[in-house]
């Protein structure tokens, strides 16, 4: 009896002795399991949840320091999280890691996209500004300096001169846009749709606000010539090129709650632009051919004009060949030369840039005048002098020999 209590009591002992190892060791795999499923959770947040490259950078180093801490014990997580494994969710983290990562590229760019369209059309409002308030100061000095012409011409060639910068600097600024948006597929333009509320003037704001003062300046009282409206016309039909390339891009863009109304309003103001150049422009060509005695038939636009250029033409030519007057060689003489001279050699780029006149146009003009010179040159005299020579020689022997007969 007191042999097989003793032998109980060291069994229990021994018992006693064990238990505890064993239900640490238990212990000590849940807590492990737990800790791994604990720490693979917040790292999966903090991959979804990370919004810059800094983050991931320490994200990167955390997960690393994860799969060291756990990598010993990948047996029994094995076991724990079957038919999971340690190697795949770690795989799978490895993955939401590199798609965070792509995303997060991709924003940084699009906001240094942003950024730096941000400070284009901050330097681009801002010199156009500048170069507003140039031009109204202009203005005024034009204005105040009436009765004196000589310094009256010389602020119209540098009101001019603004004109011309102005145009280089909204051309230089258009192709930019061309460049930029012409080729860009849908999702980038949606990106930039979204951040585009950084923006405190957008690209299509600036482009209203550029038409507006090119129709204020067309309507200028100022006096301006021929060239600058033909100019304004050829930049109308750059401007107006560009539009039709990409302003459909720009407005669902930059105005994707009204694209059809903002593309809309950029139509009206070219159109009430080109309606104000054309206005000066047809009042100040027909003026420029009068001055210099070629008195055309009325017209008000392109077609109109080419018209009354080959009816002049045309009709001077029939006369010519009806007459042929010293007058109409005169008068063939001086379109010739207006006509090569400063249509030509002065307007001619302008006008083709401006849809004013083609090339094609201008060579049937060509073709008709070498006709027409042709015509109105005078017939020479000389064959006609010769045979009323001969004649009277003719006449006069005649006369002789009836005479020495009698």
């Amino acid at each position: 009896m007191y042999t097989l209590t003793k032998v109980t009591l060291s069994f229990i002992t021994i018992l006693f002795l064990i238990l505890p190892t064993q239900l640490n060791a238990q212990q000590s795999d849940f807590e492990i399991i737990q800790d791994f499923r604990t720490g693979y959770s917040e790292l999966l947040n903090k991959v979804e949840n990370a919004v810059s490259t800094e983050d991931l950078t320490e994200i990167r180093e955390e997960i690393s320091s994860f799969e060291a801490q756990f990598e010993s014990h990948a047996s029994l997580i094995n076991g724990a999280i079957y038919p999971d494994t340690f190697d795949g969710l770690l795989q799978g983290l490895e993955s939401s890691f590199n798609t965070t990562n792509s995303n997060i590229s991709v924003i940084e760019q699009l906001n240094s996209r942003v950024d730096v369209l941000v400070n284009e059309m901050d330097l681009f409002r801002n010199r156009i500004s500048d170069m507003n308030q140039e031009m109204v100061t202009l203005e005024e000095r034009i204005a105040q300096s009436s009765a004196n012409e000589s310094r009256q011409a010389a602020l119209i060639r540098q009101y001019r001169l603004n004109i011309d910068q102005r145009d280089v600097f909204v051309s230089d600024f258009l192709e930019e846009l061309v460049e930029r948006y012409q080729n860009m597929d849908s999702s980038a333009r949606s990106e930039i749709s979204d951040a585009s509320e950084r923006l405190q003037d957008n690209p299509i704001e600036i482009l209203k606000t550029i038409l507006a003062e090119y129709v204020q300046l067309a309507n200028s009282e100022i006096s301006l010539d021929l060239s600058d409206y033909v100019s304004m016309r050829a930049q109308h039909g750059y401007f107006s090129g560009v539009w039709d390339r990409i302003g459909t891009r720009l407005a669902e863009t930059f105005e994707p709650e009204g694209p059809v109304v903002a593309e809309q309003e950029v139509d009206d103001l070219l159109s009430a632009w080109q309606a104000a150049i054309d206005n000066n422009l047809w009042e100040t060509l027909a003026t420029s051919f009068s001055e210099n005695d070629i008195e055309l038939e009325p017209f008000s636009s392109s077609t109109e004009f080419n018209t009354a250029l080959n009816s002049y033409v045309d009709s001077s030519y029939e006369t010519s060949l009806e007459s042929n007057r010293e007058e109409d060689y005169q008068k063939f003489l001086n379109f010739n030369s207006f006509w090569n001279n400063t249509v030509k050699a002065d307007w001619g780029e302008l006008l083709t840039a401006g849809n004013v006149l083609t090339y094609s146009e201008i060579s049937a003009i060509d073709i008709k005048l070498n006709n027409w010179g042709e015509a109105s040159s005078p017939t020479s005299n000389l064959m006609f002098i010769l045979l009323i020579v001969s004649i009277a020689v003719i006449v006069g022997l005649v006369v002789l020999l009836v005479t020495k007969k009698s």
